[in-house]
């Protein structure tokens, strides 16, 4: 019997998000996040297995995630021209959750990332992407300053992103507020959607309410 409501929609979550001061380390290579960083992601309350994971962390410099996706057949593709038919991962941020708040805000940022793209000889790239309805953006963002690594496998690709605090609204004030808001969605050419929560049939993408909290700890 189908579900009306996930069991992901239930409940209200706040999950850690650890600090690693050595971030984001050499520009050569991946961020490689530590277990300790690793994000319970609640759609593992809808499906009996999830084939991705997610590792995340910050400090004063930045935020740092690390997705790896798994049980896929062929590599990633995509370009910018046809979003639709590419592999992308999509980084919605918040540094300003405040509960109820239902449409983006000037604190919101949506970080669109194609782990591996045709038009830039395979390599991975990142947009920052208009957040629709959003009430306004004041920060003029430059996805060249993000760091972005991707490293294929066997059965599929473990992505890296770093994103510097001077690219995000808000960010310098995250030391004393503690908290932030954050949801991923992993868009598959082959193994669909794959969202954090909840998926498509929620307004994810402009609706910071639906995204998970995270809380800032000093814990590496």
């Amino acid at each position: 019997m189908s579900q009306i409501v996930p069991p992901s929609f239930l409940f209200q979550y706040a999950l850690p998000m650890v600090r690693i001061d050595q971030l984001p380390g050499r520009a050569s290579s991946p961020l490689r996040l530590p277990p300790s960083a690793s994000v319970m992601l609640p759609a593992q309350l809808n499906v009996a297995e999830l084939p991705w994971s997610l590792r995340a962390a910050w400090n004063s410099e930045g935020l740092g995630f690390e997705v790896r996706v798994r049980q896929k057949q062929i590599p990633p593709a995509g370009r910018w021209g046809s979003p639709a038919s590419s592999d992308r991962v999509l980084i919605l941020l918040d540094t300003r959750p405040t509960a109820g708040v239902q449409r983006a805000t000037e604190f919101c940022s949506l970080l669109t990332v194609l782990p591996l793209d045709d038009d830039q000889d395979e390599q991975p790239s990142a947009r920052f992407i208009e957040i629709a309805q959003q009430r306004t953006q004041k920060l003029a963002q430059d996805p060249r300053r993000c760091r972005v690594e991707t490293v294929l496998s066997s059965d599929g690709y473990q992505l890296s992103v770093w994103i510097p605090g001077s690219q995000l609204p808000g960010f310098a004030e995250l030391a004393e507020t503690r908290a932030l808001g954050l949801y991923v969605v992993i868009e598959d050419t082959e193994l669909g959607q794959l969202p954090m929560s909840v998926g498509g049939d929620f307004p994810l993408a402009w609706n910071p309410s639906i995204w998970t909290r995270m809380e800032l700890t000093d814990e590496s």
